[in-house]
């Protein structure tokens, strides 16, 4: 191995070591959460619906209850994200900050903000979601008979999921997501507020690419270890490795499909996840 590869390599390292650590932390801190949940959840009468673990944090749209519900969801994304960012802000600090009056700042900082832009636009998917379960908790309370309906409300969110891997908006979202090069290509801005701002719109194209997946971690499996995990997989093969393979689609689609079925048939399967 020559100099040159030796430096890449070193570059690469310093660049995904960090990113690796933080999501390692924040995996740490999902199990701490999930462990937690399920201890609240016990001696609940629906506490085979995983999200009742989690109807705590919905107990009032105060500034204290959507920050501590905003604070776990942005762990859960760090975490099943972060992996899937290394290439990103690989190609960013190799190739984006070589433009910067002072790249070594660019580096350290400009990465910071990228990833910052990046999270933004997840912490808004968290309050849009945030505000639908929490009315879909209220109504529940107000309208008693609606429980009845819970476990067919689960099962539609498998099926969104497994309907939305087929439609062209999620296979364009995906094409903008796993071409770091493109994406810079057509996207490059210069400064710090530029890092930021590219950050959120690659955000807002992951965001659209992958919300029915944070639907269905939150309202389905109320972010378990089990759901993040199976989600990040899916997340890592599609960016990483087949893309918009009309076979993965079809694949990835047909296991959402199934666990919608199983909810409804089996529904003592949702204590699994």
């Amino acid at each position: 191995m020559d100099a040159t590869q030796h430096s890449d390599l070193g570059f690469k390292l310093s660049v995904g070591v960090p990113l690796l650590v933080v999501a390692a932390g924040a995996w740490y801190l999902s199990v701490v959460a999930a462990q937690n949940s399920s201890a609240m959840a016990m001696g609940s009468s629906m506490s085979n619906l995983p999200i009742v673990s989690m109807s705590g944090l919905f107990g009032s749209p105060d500034a204290v209850g959507v920050t501590t519900f905003l604070v776990v969801w942005l762990v859960g994304m760090v975490a099943m994200m972060f992996p899937a960012m290394v290439p990103v802000i690989s190609l960013y600090t190799g190739l984006m900050t070589k433009k910067e009056a002072r790249p070594h700042v660019s580096r350290f900082v400009g990465s910071t903000l990228f990833l910052t832009g990046y999270l933004s636009l997840y912490a808004i998917l968290g309050l849009s979601l945030f505000a639908v379960v929490y009315v879909a908790f209220q109504a529940g309370s107000m309208l008693p008979w609606l429980s009845s309906l819970s476990l067919a409300g689960v099962s539609a969110v498998l099926f969104a999921a497994g309907i939305w891997q087929l439609t062209p908006l999620k296979e364009r979202s995906l094409s903008k997501c796993i071409s770091p090069l493109g994406f810079f290509l057509t996207h490059a801005k210069q400064g710090l507020s530029g890092a930021f701002r590219m950050g959120a719109e690659h955000g807002a194209y992951c965001v659209a690419c992958c919300w029915l997946y944070m639907l269905v971690m939150l309202a389905v499996a109320a972010m378990s270890v089990i759901s993040m995990v199976f989600l990040s997989v899916i997340i890592i093969v599609e960016k990483a490795f087949v893309g918009s393979a009309a076979w993965f689609k079809w694949i990835s689609a047909g296991v959402f499909f199934l666990l919608g079925t199983l909810v409804v048939v089996f529904p003592s399967f949702l204590t699994l996840v």
